[in-house]
């Protein structure tokens, strides 16, 4: 018996079937949730990261299917999940955020020395040197 369950699992890696995992907008309706929880937490910390994360997965899901009954998305989905897969999601979304807001911030940085490099020498203590867009000069 052994060898048939280990015969059909290198069999179906061979054929490249992975184990089921939800589709991308099932994976971001529970980090919405998971984020929608946060924001509920009783620290200042928590609250502020669950309204991003909760902003930024909302923003996803608007995005991959405007119009979506999101209501209806969660609704289903807190009843599917189970304390072992909200955990598991937890850290999946806590990951990804994470991954988000580094690349934000090296964006930022990124950005500054782009402004920097092209910022002629001596400009920048000139009071006239960046204009408004409309204002006469």
């Amino acid at each position: 018996m052994k060898k048939m369950i280990l015969g059909g699992a290198l069999a179906a890696m061979t054929l490249g079937i992975a184990p089921a995992h939800a589709d991308a907008t099932t994976e971001d309706v529970h980090c919405l949730i998971i984020f929608m929880q946060m924001s509920n937490a009783q620290t200042q910390a928590a609250q502020t990261g669950g309204l991003i994360g909760s902003f930024y997965y909302m923003g996803k899901l608007d995005g991959r299917a405007q119009g979506t009954d999101l209501e209806k998305l969660i609704l289903d989905e807190t009843t599917q999940m189970t304390e072992a897969s909200f955990k598991a999601d937890a850290k999946r979304c806590g990951d990804d955020m994470t991954k988000r807001g580094q690349a934000a911030a090296d964006l930022g940085k990124a950005l500054k020395q782009h402004a920097q490099q092209m910022q002629k020498p001596g400009e920048e203590n000139k009071p006239d040197a960046v204009k408004p867009a409309g204002k006469p000069q």
